[in-house]
């Protein structure tokens, strides 16, 4: 189960933030390229059983949903982070215009 978790920065450390954030999801795909390598050299040779890569396949597949996830999340506060700014921008132009 997914939960949400809120806290606060500062407007400029958002940026870093997300950063950080998409480097769990770098991991995950990093992981699941490092497995799929493994498992096309074991069908390629042909030892092992073909379980294995099953079982495999499936955890690629539940790390690779876990990064589509961290990256929905980051995109999300970017959005988020770009109508911030504009709000702003928003309205400093209308304090100096005003």
């Amino acid at each position: 189960m997914r939960v949400k978790i809120a806290y606060t920065v500062e407007l400029e450390e958002v940026e870093k933030e997300v950063s950080e954030i998409m480097c769990r999801a770098s991991s995950n795909i990093d992981m699941a390229y490092q497995e799929i390598t493994n498992i096309q050299n074991e069908l390629e040779t042909g030892t092992g059983d073909i379980e294995n890569p099953i079982k495999s396949i499936h955890l690629i597949r539940l790390k690779l949903a876990k990064a589509d996830q961290i990256l929905e999340d980051c995109s999300l506060i970017l959005q988020g982070l770009e109508q911030t700014k504009s709000k702003l921008e928003e309205q400093e132009n209308e304090i100096q215009n005003g």
